[in-house]
């Protein structure tokens, strides 16, 4: 049995930036419903797959109560929402050349949650995933009137580098910062078959700088087993997730310094195909490395080395 902590802090103008992650026990279906609570003027909801029926119960509670609510999601993992129809509620199903795969919320046109998990039972309770929180009306904003090509932010004294894919430059943004590492990557992946990113990662190892790369053990079988055994036979120190629920994470901690964070998983159609989302954030803060350091123990005694 899973003990989650039964209070998770939300983003506010005093602390703008938070950290979730189900390796230390935070809840975030209730940090979700938490901040659904607090909202007052609008809620938009971006994910691929809409399927708790607590959440959507709730979300049909604040729209009664007069809070617009906009929710964005891939058409064909979500089914017809019909029975939520009701003033304040809006829906925009999405079909697209390739997935509607973004996983934002943001409530009030302030607060922005943004990471790995769908709104889904299993997601948000069961699998491994990863959330930032951000406090920013002007972030908040820019995400609600377009989809933000290549925009930096400045939140709490840091910078978020925010890209919406498909884009190339997100690609070239990520393969630069990589780039930059002077001593220690560590990637936390649920999929990676991205040849490029693959070909760097060992170009970095063979110059000095220690790699060390978590999968999850499902995809490490199947789509990510090319990418998976490359780094392994390259002398990359590569890790496979233990236990029945899904290493659903997608990002990278370069340096202690910049946090790389998406939805995005790392393979060619996230970057040319799919709509999803990629940011950077640095510098990281002393609290903020070490929330990320305790994380990257905690998978490691959930993980083992691949043979």
């Amino acid at each position: 049995m899973i003990f989650y902590s039964l209070w998770t802090p939300l983003p506010t103008p005093k602390s703008q930036i938070q950290f979730y992650s189900t390796h230390t026990r935070d809840d975030l279906k209730l940090t979700l419903l938490h901040a659904l609570k607090g909202a007052e003027k609008s809620i938009y909801l971006s994910t691929y797959a809409l399927t708790d029926l607590s959440i959507l119960s709730y979300l049909k509670k604040k729209a009664g109560e007069g809070v617009d609510v906009h929710l964005f999601y891939h058409r064909k993992t979500t089914p017809k929402l019909d029975r939520l129809e009701g003033p304040h509620l809006h829906f925009h199903p999405i079909q697209e050349r390739g997935l509607m795969h973004e996983k934002i919320w943001i409530i009030d046109e302030s607060q922005i949650f943004l990471g790995s998990a769908n709104l889904t039972y299993s997601s948000l309770k069961m699998h491994d995933n990863y959330l930032l929180g951000f406090y920013s009306p002007e972030f908040s904003k820019a995400l609600i009137d377009s989809r933000v090509s290549d925009r930096s932010f400045q939140v709490a004294g840091q910078t978020i580098r925010y890209f919406s894919l498909p884009n190339k430059g997100a690609l070239d943004a990520l393969i630069g910062v990589l780039e930059q590492a002077q001593e220690r990557i560590v990637l936390a992946l649920f999929t990676f078959t991205h040849p490029r990113i693959v070909e760097k990662l060992i170009e970095l190892h063979e110059r000095g700088v220690q790699v060390e790369l978590t999968l999850d053990s499902y995809t490490a079988r199947g789509s990510s087993k090319k990418a998976a055994e490359a780094l392994s036979q390259a002398g990359l120190h590569v890790r496979l997730s233990r236990g029945p629920q899904l290493f659903h994470h997608k990002w990278a901690l370069i340096d202690d310094e910049t946090l790389i964070l998406g939805s995005a998983n790392w393979t060619r159609a996230a970057f040319t195909k799919n709509r999803e989302f990629l940011l950077f954030l640095s510098p990281l803060s002393r609290d903020q490395r070490k929330y990320l350091n305790q994380t990257i123990k905690k998978i490691r005694r959930r993980s083992v080395h691949i043979d």
